[in-house]
């Protein structure tokens, strides 16, 4: 199967890649900065943040399915990301034809935040809970 993975170079990403590849599938990797990608994988850089449309549909030419892992690493720094690069992800794959799109994501760990409370909830290990 020809894969194209999204955000390739981060935490899920790289997961995915070396799954795939090991699965025997023909991988595209689109990443920020792909250098750090496996031998015998075909990489594009885009960067999602201001993403080059044309560059991203070429890596989704002739894709059997999408796998997008894109999420902010720093959610304060990267918010939005995630709807912007899927918006591109998508253009780019009607542009070229492409249907199946796979997206994981991990949610971040720690309390969050409810409206019209001033801090979240700190969650403690009790020591009878040990």
């Amino acid at each position: 199967m020809k894969l194209t993975i999204v955000a390739a170079t981060g935490g899920i990403g790289r997961h995915l890649v070396e799954q795939a590849v090991a699965g025997g599938h023909d991988v595209t990797a689109v990443a920020r900065r792909p250098r750090e990608l496996p031998a015998g994988v075909r990489t594009v850089a885009v960067d999602l943040t201001r993403p080059d449309l044309p560059s991203l549909a070429a890596a989704m030419r002739g894709a059997d399915a999408v796998l997008s892992a894109l999420g902010p690493r720093n959610p304060r720094a990267d918010a939005g990301i995630t709807s912007r690069g899927t918006r591109a992800i998508v253009a780019a794959m009607r542009a070229e034809d492409v249907r199946r799109i796979i997206i994981v994501s991990a949610a971040p760990v720690g309390p969050v935040p409810v409206p019209g409370q001033s801090t979240p909830p700190a969650r403690r290990a009790s020591s009878a809970s040990m």
